[in-house]
């Protein structure tokens, strides 16, 4: 029996190789599986896995020696004990060519925190975690390899499929593993969304499993995060700082950011708004005329690469740093990679040969094997040469010939081809992209690199980078895209990603902004997955952020966003502690006259966010996706916070009035605060298209007061009372038209139930429709700088 320290853990390995005890060195309790064995170490060789049969620790050269008796593979792995934890490293393999080998999985009793990407699982008390140590040490399992029995347990929360995954739950609470892969050798396995490719050797020594090291480390679940930094510190892992401070730890690391499609001319604006927000961050969300050379698109930065620093250079002399967006390895088909003569390393599913000769407008072409072309892919694009050609489908017997070929796509030159020539079918996607292979790929990350250190931008989002996987390489070919990104820029980026974690990689990535806005209102665009998000952010200690958030002007579909939009997600943002992004394109910024007032609300709310000004009290409460709340600045550092109520919307339709019944409505109200004057919002809506129709003299009646506006509203226009005597119409996009006022203060609405009368005059045929929301205040409390 071996025993040894890491950190507060007490790790005892048998004669077999098998870790028999996980036990916190503190308080002894026992946290391995009593039911499972878990060697330190699996081999995988022709599709079988095998554990070790003996172990042999030479404790002056700190080597184990694992022997494995069916195939006579010898593993050797050095061990070293640090403070805070220990490290394995694979320092030989003899015997027999291990296609991988597995650390782990090992399985522990925890059950309740289990981070899948930090490879850290927790009770609320004791935390055991694992760490990759390089790029070639991947988070998760061989996919090609059946799970074993007791790792057959749901994950609902998780964000990831198994293999992805450096913990999952088990059937006794939780396991932990890693992989390395020789990659040496050509292989066949499922790769991304397809069952059976072939996967080309690479070189180097990341393709080779020895060197492949992890961590392993015990600590009190308050201690994680100090012990990771102790890792990436100890083992020269990536350590990314943000504005002085490690990212994972950094107050900058979930600021909150301005997506808007600024070009050189327009920075300045672009900058102004974002300040006006209280943002240091401005984001960029398509600058690429091209994805592969990411080249800058013309009109927005006729001057290149120069045009984005100039850019880069205002900003940062007002206080403001630059981001962009990027799709990764997808590559578009205008990129030169693609276009007119098709780079050679464009990653391909499979390649056949052709069995007859092709002349240049041939369209009768037949293959020696039809797997590549069946592929269930998206646009059935194969290479010949430097030709690209496009197909319908592949015969369904032999001789297997390419059905509806069109010759010389996209901008590429038809001509004659030899019988024997290659035809390789590329791997697309339904972006309208093309992958590179993992060579090709790395020219991609050395232009991310060197834009970011030439123009001096601070922040990106690999959107996309699951596009890696079409390498064959699983999450190496991941880790290898970022980490050469990483390299080239240093500190001091924020970036995040689309959805791909591995291991390693959560040293890299400062967050994740998941949560999209499209076709949803702000309330509801997959408010289920912007929660669920931050458990995931919870349980894997990543920075929180709550996802984009659209800032729009008026649609056919949707209206301009409005203050109570917005400050619903402030409010969620404060609640969980999360930066966000707001997206409006300059066009919307320009149109909303909505826009001061927005963002000085966010301005305050993320004053007060990032000041610590809320109590967790507090904070649970806003938290609740059916509250609304509104935030007022009180001065330096203090605010009143006002629980808010909106109505639903409350409807006068004059279609569904009586013949000669004046237009009006009898609205039963419930005010859950204390008696105030009324406060409403009133839209008028054409009926079958006629926006010719407006309506007159709005009157209000509640609890035996009377308020007439002597005004007309159009259609399409908004009428505001906030509880005095003034109204304001605005038009669709919230540009103020006009300012009324009338001689009686507004009505009080009771707490508790009562009757709201409204009454206007509808002009037009067919006659528009009102709806109106009344809003009602709670008491303010108090919210202040916890540094005050």
């Amino acid at each position: 029996m071996y025993s040894w320290q890491a950190g507060k853990l007490t790790i005892v390995l048998n004669e077999k190789g098998q870790i028999t005890s996980m036990n916190d060195a503190v308080s002894g309790k026992s946290y391995a599986s009593a039911a499972h064995a878990a060697p330190l170490i699996r081999v995988l060789i022709d599709g079988r896995l095998e554990a070790p049969l003996s172990a042999d620790y030479e404790v002056e050269s700190d080597v184990l020696t694992l022997q494995f008796k069916e195939s006579g593979v010898k593993v050797g792995v050095a061990i070293k004990v640090k403070e805070l934890y220990m490290t394995f490293t694979v320092t030989c393999i003899d015997g027999a060519d291990v296609d991988a080998i597995i650390w782990g999985p090992y399985v522990t009793t925890i059950a309740g925190s289990i981070g899948e990407a930090v490879g850290v699982v927790h009770d609320g008390q004791f935390a055991i975690g694992i760490q990759a140590l390089n790029v070639k040490t991947i988070g998760g399992w061989p996919m090609e390899v059946e799970k074993l029995q007791f790792a057959y347990q749901s994950f609902e929360d998780a964000k990831f499929e198994y293999e992805s995954c450096a913990a999952w739950p088990s059937s006794e609470g939780s396991l932990l593993q890693l992989f390395s892969r020789n990659r040496t050798k050509a292989a066949r396995r499922p790769v991304w969304n397809l069952p059976d490719i072939e996967v080309a050797a690479i070189g180097g020594i990341e393709a080779e499993i020895v060197g492949s090291s992890i961590a392993m480390f015990g600590c009190g679940a308050n201690r994680v995060l100090d012990t990771i930094e102790a890792v990436e510190l100890g083992e020269d892992l990536p350590h990314p700082m943000i504005e002085g401070v490690w990212g994972k730890t950094s107050p900058a690391a979930n600021q909150s950011y301005l997506i808007t499609d600024f070009s050189e001319s327009t920075m300045a604006v672009a900058v102004q708004y974002t300040r006006k927000a209280g943002l240091r961050y401005v984001y960029h969300p398509d600058p690429f005329g091209q994805w592969g050379h990411f080249s800058l698109k013309p009109h927005s930065f006729p001057n290149g690469d120069d045009g984005l620093k100039s850019c880069v250079d205002l900003a940062e002399g007002m206080g403001v740093h630059v981001g962009i967006h990027t799709l990764s390895n997808f590559t578009t088909l205008n990129d030169p990679y693609v276009t007119p003569v098709p780079d050679e390393r464009l990653q391909a599913v499979g390649v056949a040969r052709l069995v007859e000769p092709v002349i240049a407008d041939d369209v009768n072409i037949v293959v020696d094997d039809p797997h590549p072309f069946a592929a269930n892919l998206f646009r059935r694009s194969a290479r010949i040469g430097s030709e690209l050609i496009e197909y319908d489908a592949i015969s369904g017997s032999a001789p297997w010939k390419l059905l509806g070929v069109r010759r010389g796509v996209n901008s590429t030159a038809a001509y004659a081809h030899e019988a024997g020539a290659e035809i390789s079918r590329l791997w697309d996607h339904g972006y309208d992209v093309f992958f590179p292979n993992i060579e090709l790929q790395d020219e991609y990350s050395q232009r991310i690199a060197e834009l970011f250190s030439k123009t001096g931008l601070k922040q990106i989002s690999f959107d996309g980078l699951e596009g890696c996987y079409a390498s064959g390489h699983d999450g190496y070919g991941v880790n290898r895209f970022v980490k050469m990104c990483y390299d080239g820029w240093g500190d001091d980026v924020i970036n995040d990603a689309s959805i791909v974690v591995p291991n390693y990689l959560w040293h890299i990535f400062t967050r994740f902004n998941w949560g999209e806005p499209w076709g949803a209102a702000t309330r509801e665009g997959q408010l289920e997955w912007r929660l669920s998000n931050q458990r995931f952010f919870a349980r894997n200690f990543i920075p929180p952020m709550l996802g984009w958030f659209l800032v729009r002007s008026a649609t056919d579909q949707f209206e301009a966003t409005v203050l109570d939009e917005i400050e619903w997600v402030l409010s969620k943002a404060a609640g969980f502690n999360a930066g966000f992004a707001l997206v409006a394109d300059m066009g919307v910024l320009q149109r909303n006259g909505n826009i001061n007032v927005l963002f000085e609300s966010v301005r305050q709310w993320e004053m007060a966010r990032q000041a610590g000004a809320f109590t967790e009290e507090q904070r649970e409460r806003l938290r609740d996706p059916k509250g609304d709340w509104h935030l007022r600045s009180m001065g330096e550092g203090r605010w009143n916070l006002y629980p808010v109520n909106i109505s639903k919307p409350l409807v006068c339709n004059p279609a569904e009035l009586q013949p000669g019944q004046p237009g009006g409505a009898d609205w039963t109200f419930y005010n859950r605060h204390a008696d105030q004057p009324l406060k409403f919002c009133l839209r008028v809506s054409p009926s079958y298209g006629n926006d010719e129709s407006s309506v007159k003299r709005p009157a209000f009646f509640a609890n035996g007061i009377y308020m007439t506006f002597e005004t007309e509203i159009l259609t399409n226009q908004y009428f505001v009372c906030d509880g005095d005597r003034i109204g304001k119409i605005y038009d669709q996009n919230w540009n103020l038209q006009k300012t009324v006022e009338t001689s009686m203060d507004a009505p009080i609405v009771r707490n508790g139930g009562q009757t709201l009368a409204f009454s206007c005059k509808f002009e037009g045929d067919p006659k528009p429709s009102v709806s109106v929301k009344v809003f009602t205040w709670g008491d303010p409390e108090t919210v202040e700088d916890s540094s005050r």
